[in-house]
């Protein structure tokens, strides 16, 4: 009898050989990152587009949301493919269409074709974005999983308030095509990374099934954990909290406080500081404190701030008092979002690419939604206030659901916390 030889393994399949360590975790980073620069970088450049292009402020906005669009739904796709077929050949194909998408963009002869490279270069940054978080869950657990989290979401969260003061740095000197090829620079770095740092993580005979039927019911896997759902919320609106601020503050601190755009510039850039602060402090206190515990205490000083600016906003506008209240609002996210993230996708370590993919899709989701919001009303400040308190205790609220479905058993929070 003719014995079948095994199919060779593709080179990027060598589970159990691939160590957690910090060049990897900086590569994750990396590839976490594409996402936040390339909504942001372009902003400052968005009236030069107009002119330059002959096209309408609405039809520029679309190249934002054709990104976001593509974001989104790239991560949903990709997440739970990835739990069937592996991470490593969907990352390596995400950094080249990241890659060819940002290229495209720089060299865009009309509106229409810079929307669709736009939306291209969503799809190709969601799948980076999803499967850095995906290999995380596959090598690590408890402690070690929410440090390197707590990593990921570090640069996640920074990267939105320092790229659109690198954009404007880098705009006059280079144009709007400049910060595309800026872009494409960051997406070459990370096809390195996937090609050079990153081994696949997942193990074949861990997979689920390759098809149709066996990807829905990854979703439906991980959507049946409460705990996981309370997690996923308490994710994605302590998002949302900062993106009220990221959207907001330009006109409150330009418009309303009287700052110059070089000042507002700098306030946004030390408030990034604020978030490192914020994820160094959560990894001296990992190990030490349940992480739960730890969630839970930046939720509750999150809200509490929150509480207070409004105050503030609605009765008398102090601009040093309201400095510092965001900035300790802004740092609780170094703390927040990397913690939720171990902890909700630690409960389903099956499936952690749906997972992470759900994740994603309600992160920018619900940022996509929260952003014109923060255009309502006369008052920006006070608008701004609002959104960031309603989000925020939404947030703790998932949290708090999260945890105690953990404690009765239909999660592995409190098991996850504890180790």
């Amino acid at each position: 009898m003719t014995r079948t030889p095994a199919p060779r393994p593709h080179p990027g399949d060598q589970p159990g050989k691939q160590q957690l360590t910090i060049p990897l975790l900086m590569g994750l980073a990396l590839l976490s990152a594409s996402a936040p620069f390339s909504i942001d970088m372009y902003l400052p450049a968005l009236p030069g587009i107009v002119a330059d292009l002959t096209t309408t402020q609405p039809m520029v906005q679309l190249t934002l949301s054709g990104f976001l669009a593509g974001l989104a739904f790239g991560q949903l796709i990709i997440g739970p493919i990835s739990d069937a077929v592996g991470r490593h050949r969907l990352m390596l194909a995400g950094a080249v269409v990241a890659l060819g998408a940002a290229v495209l963009a720089a060299l865009a002869p009309t509106i229409e074709v810079l929307i669709l490279a736009r939306l291209i270069q969503g799809l190709g940054s969601g799948a980076c974005v999803v499967l850095s978080r995906a290999v995380i869950p596959d090598l690590a657990k408890g402690p070690a999983a929410a440090k390197a989290f707590a990593l990921l979401m570090t640069i996640q969260g920074v990267a939105p308030i320092l790229a659109p003061v690198a954009g404007g740095l880098l705009l006059e000197p280079i144009g709007w095509r400049g910060l595309f090829w800026v872009l494409a620079g960051l997406a070459l770095a990370q096809l390195l990374v996937v090609v050079f740092v990153v081994r696949e993580s997942k193990p074949a005979e861990e997979r689920s099934p390759a098809t149709v039927r066996g990807i829905l019911g990854n979703y439906a896997y991980v959507l049946r954990s409460s705990g996981y759902r309370g997690y996923l919320v308490c994710f994605a609106l302590a998002f949302s909290t900062m993106f009220c601020y990221i959207s907001a503050s330009p006109f409150l601190f330009q418009e309303q406080l009287g700052f110059t755009a070089r000042e507002y510039a700098l306030i946004f850039g030390f408030n990034g500081v604020g978030i490192i602060a914020g994820t160094f402090l959560n990894g001296r206190l990992i190990g030490k404190v349940p992480t739960h515990r730890i969630l839970l205490t930046a939720l509750g000083v999150l809200v509490a701030t929150t509480i207070v600016l409004l105050i503030v906003m609605a009765v008398a506008p102090v601009t040093w008092l309201i400095l510092v209240l965001l900035f300790i609002a802004v740092s609780q996210n170094g703390i927040i979002m990397g913690n939720a993230t171990a902890l909700g996708t630690g409960l389903v370590r099956e499936r952690a690419g749906s997972a992470s993919a759900l994740m994603g899709f309600a992160q920018f989701g619900l940022a996509g939604l929260t952003s014109p919001l923060m255009g309502l009303g006369d008052d920006p400040g006070l608008t701004m206030a609002i959104g960031m308190v309603t989000c925020a205790v939404l947030s703790l609220a998932g949290a708090v659901y999260a945890g105690r479905q953990g404690s009765s058993g239909t999660a592995t929070g409190s098991r996850t916390s504890a180790s």
